[in-house]
């Protein structure tokens, strides 16, 4: 059911849907390309009954705790789609900042401010390709799509869920802005402030990552000098691609280009063009008293 359609002030669209309950944003935001739906177009959801991630991946955003939208653009070129999540994670990292600069400033503020003052969160990360972290926990990611010739951009926040109201097992785990920060956030706000930022975005369409971004991007990001499993497509020094399958790697630098340069066990410099870079977890080590064969 829709709760609301129409197009406020500030939220840069011609088509906006409020759902209370939707399988998932981009699945709608297709239907709409579909169904010849004036574009900028936005659809919000309180909560997902099949939120999906990269790869068909389920995103567990059945709860009204989370901010669930997608965008839908048909004014992007699709030379941009390569740098395209990396250039949104970093709008959506500012727009937490603005955030959290917020909760925190108004607490400094405030006429008995707690003492001794509350620490800061830890600061928020990009991990390639398109996925948010705080404290090495995710905290959103994002889904970058192309249909029909527009481009849907679908984005999650864990905004105020509980440590129980996350999915475990999840490599990184995940957590939300409300645990990493102590502050609760109105989805309201989050909304307006993540499409505030995204405004500079839509309005450089670039087809390689801008100098300034390139180096805010590089300096948040999460998988710099980490060992990483690799997996997927990349680029060895003489420009050929090769596939790989959790290849041991540690990671390097972000290109312009939205690749992701990782360093192999003998030290060669491979690009990884698409694919996975997971943190690479060692196996604990045999209790003490049994062999690796016993325990």
């Amino acid at each position: 059911m829709v709760v609301a359609r129409r197009a406020p002030g500030g939220l840069d669209a011609a088509t906006v849907e409020f759902h209370g309950r939707i399988a998932s944003t981009s699945d709608r935001a297709r239907e709409l390309v579909r169904e010849g739906a004036a574009l900028p177009a936005l659809v919000v959801a309180e909560r997902q009954g099949r939120g999906r991630g990269r790869r068909g991946r389920r995103w567990e955003s059945d709860t009204a705790r989370g901010l669930w939208f997608t965008v839908v653009r048909g004014d992007l070129p699709a030379a941009a789609d390569p740098v395209l999540p990396l250039r949104v994670g970093l709008a959506l990292a500012r727009a937490l900042d603005v955030l959290l600069s917020e909760k925190f400033g108004a607490l400094a503020e405030a006429p008995h401010p707690p003492t001794p003052p509350l620490p800061p969160p830890p600061p928020l990360q990009v991990k390639w390709p398109n996925d948010l972290l705080i404290g090495r926990a995710k905290v959103a990611g994002i889904l970058c799509e192309r249909l029909r010739g527009a481009v849907l951009v679908g984005i999650g926040v864990n905004l105020n869920q509980r440590g129980s109201e996350l999915p475990v097992g999840l490599t990184p785990p995940a957590t939300s802005l409300r645990l990493a920060s102590g502050f609760a956030f109105a989805r309201e706000s989050a909304l307006a402030a993540i499409v505030h930022e995204l405004r500079g975005l839509w309005s450089r369409p670039e087809t390689r990552i801008p100098a300034s971004e390139l180096s805010e991007l590089n300096a948040r990001s999460a998988l710099d000098g980490m060992p990483l499993s690799v997996t997927g497509a990349v680029r060895g020094p003489a420009g050929a691609l090769r596939d790989v399958a959790a290849l041991p790697a540690t990671g390097a630098s972000l290109h312009a280009d939205g690749t992701l340069e990782v360093l192999d066990e003998g030290g060669s410099s491979l690009r990884l063009v698409a694919g996975s870079a997971t943190p690479f977890v060692p196996s604990p080590p045999p209790r003490p008293g049994l062999s690796p064969a016993s325990s």
